[in-house]
């Protein structure tokens, strides 16, 4: 199987970006959509990504850190002019559909990049975040308006919006141009009882519909433990090899907006 991990994190510790090529070449992962968000999380920031890509050429797809609420649109054109793909936002300092925000996503889709938008809890923090933040400016709720209003925008809700995983799943199932990882706490949860519970009740065309853009990604885990976790789910969901396919590396090309070659096998 061929993969792209389209949601990883570049961590400060010694040997982060190296050993995980390593196991990225073990693996059959092709490219890695990595993200930076700083100190406050331990994180390089935006100039380590622009390193990555420079140090793997082809490899690194990159996810610019924008600081919602502080950075306006010309952070997007500063990010996009150093060669970065796509844009992260995480911790913002008001509610991610505050229509101040407009603009930052109005030039995001101008130029063709998607955004991973952090949904969910966010948990303790490195060191103080330097400006006011809360988890709630971060439900999966808030994105219904972003992708009403910008339907060429592409966006990625990571780790299906935990606590507010029914949020989430309204909104996936809303909206075409929302993609969707199960990293974090809501994959770490997953039993048979927990997907029908949350998933199975969507309806069967709704469920299928929202595995369309279902996205392979480690985060900040082992990316070997994140693919047998994956194959424990799918097991349970009665996915497809087709549709495995699909959710290991053409949905992230989707997303990015590439071009998908149907008849290309990603069985090795």
């Amino acid at each position: 199987m061929r993969y792209i991990d389209i949601h990883r994190h570049y961590h400060v510790s010694e040997g982060d970006l190296e050993n995980y090529m390593i196991q990225a070449d073990d693996l059959g992962i092709e490219q890695v959509g990595m993200s930076t968000c700083g100190p406050l999380f331990n994180q390089h920031d935006n100039e380590g990504v622009i390193r990555a890509k420079k140090q793997y050429p082809g490899r690194i797809i990159g996810f610019g850190y924008v600081r919602l609420g502080l950075d306006g649109p010309q952070k997007v054109d500063e990010l996009y002019a150093h060669g970065f793909e796509a844009l992260k936002v995480i911790i913002p300092a008001t509610f991610y559909d505050d229509r101040n925000l407009w603009p930052v996503y109005a030039r995001a889709e101008a130029l063709g990049m998607p955004i991973n938008f952090h949904c969910g809890i966010t948990g303790a923090l490195s060191r103080p975040g330097g400006h006011q933040t809360s988890s709630r400016y971060q439900r999966p709720i808030c994105l219904d308006a972003i992708a009403r209003d910008f339907p060429d925008l592409r966006l990625l809700m990571p780790h299906l919006g935990f606590p507010w995983v029914q949020e989430a799943c309204a909104v996936i199932a809303a909206w075409p141009n929302i993609y969707w990882d199960l990293t974090g706490t809501a994959l770490l949860r997953m039993d048979e009882e927990w997907l029908m519970n949350h998933f199975l009740l969507q309806g069967e065309d709704v469920w299928q519909s929202m595995l369309k853009r279902l996205v392979w990604a480690s985060d900040t885990h082992p990316p070997d433990v994140l693919i047998d976790r994956y194959e424990e789910v799918f097991e349970l969901m009665g996915v497809t090899q087709q549709q495995k396919q699909d959710i290991y590396r053409r949905n992230a090309m989707r997303l990015m907006g590439l071009q998908v070659d149907e008849d290309e096998s990603d069985v090795q």
